[in-house]
């Protein structure tokens, strides 16, 4: 299977490795390049021995620099090389994917060369660590959210990426786990086709031999949600704070619409506040329609949350008119997440 490379970030590996790539080698491929993501002295006799494999091509950094900065200098090697290949394999140095399953996706990017094709893992069996379970769930969720794409397994590292899409993923933003997210996004916007296969899910060790720190890899993965709500947190405390100035600016000169002047003309500067925030800093980027279109949605959703609260209470519930207004806000919130990521601020 000359036409396919493996690619294995490795950061401190094991005898799993060295038994993953005996596997890989036994399976029938023939060129296999693992990155050691600095891992250091401490760990040099595993990729000694997996350098006497002559099918094995080390790839060094001298410190670490991340899963994805890793899967870069493979793809960069790949193509300074001009390897004749048709796509690569890219796996984990931890013993949890398969060279079956390395053989499964190979052989459906021959069925589909212009497809990247995914190994989804089954996480419905009990076995599966919580936090495994947890985000994937989450982060598929906040995936199609923000993409409209529907995938089962969106943090799997076994995938099969045709060497035609390489140069466009080396511009990716990500130099760690966050990177395989982006991945799957930029891939989505440059309309290339995803495809799964169902792998095994194996788990060692309740999967302890994972680099992935919760804390710093979870807030890499998430941080333009965390960061669209952190705007609209600030929005909302300069909306009420400029609404307080108003108001005493106000009340003299105009004290019968005084409250009605001090809401619009709040709302307009927290409005524009969002909306530099949103396209400079979040979603970075945007087009001449988008303040257009950010208006027409906070129209929209204004008259949506309060249609549909009245609607709620009048003609349902008849009491509990904040915990309705919470709730009815808190969707909105996430619809205004996926309207303004996927039309508000789209390039065109």
């Amino acid at each position: 299977m000359n036409q396919f490379a493996i690619i294995i970030p490795a950061y401190k590996p094991d005898q799993k490795c060295l038994n993953t790539v005996e596997k890989i080698i036994d399976t029938g491929f023939d060129r296999v390049i693992i990155v050691d993501d600095g891992s250091g002295t401490e760990y040099k006799h595993i990729f000694n021995s997996l350098e006497t494999f002559e099918e094995v091509t080390i790839l060094k950094h001298a410190v670490n620099k991340g899963k994805g900065r890793a899967l870069k200098t493979a793809f960069q090697y790949i193509l300074t090389n001009q390897f004749p290949l048709q796509a690569v394999i890219t796996a984990d140095a931890d013993g949890q994917h398969l060279a079956s399953d390395m053989l499964k996706l190979s052989e459906q990017l021959l069925e589909t060369p212009d497809k990247v094709v995914l190994g989804a893992r089954d996480f419905s069996k009990k076995e599966i660590p919580f936090r495994s379970r947890f985000g994937n769930r989450f982060t598929r969720l906040l995936f199609r959210l923000s993409t409209g794409t529907v995938l089962t397994d969106t943090q799997t590292g076994l995938r099969g990426i045709p060497v035609k899409y390489l140069p466009q993923l080396l511009e990716v933003k990500g130099e760690r786990f966050e990177y395989e997210m982006n991945m799957l996004a930029s891939l989505r916007k440059n309309e290339v086709e995803v495809t799964e296969v169902t792998i095994e899910t194996v788990y060692i060790d309740d999967n302890k031999s994972s680099h992935f720190n919760p804390l710093r890899d979870s807030y890499h993965i998430y941080k333009i949600f965390i960061f669209y709500g952190l705007s609209g947190g600030a929005s909302f405390v300069l909306d009420i704070g400029l609404y307080w100035i108003f108001i005493q600016l106000l009340r003299e000169p105009a004290p019968i619409l005084f409250i009605i002047m001090a809401t619009i003309a709040a709302r307009i500067l927290s409005s524009l506040f969002n909306y530099y925030i949103n396209r400079n800093k979040v979603f970075k980027q945007g087009s001449r329609k988008s303040l257009i279109r950010y208006f027409a949605l906070a129209a929209f959703i204004m008259l949506t949350s309060a249609g549909s609260v009245h609607l709620l209470y009048a003609e349902w519930l008849g009491r509990g008119e904040v915990i309705l207004k919470i709730l009815v806000d808190t969707i909105l919130f996430i619809f205004g997440f996926v309207a303004q990521r996927a039309w508000v601020f789209r390039k065109e």
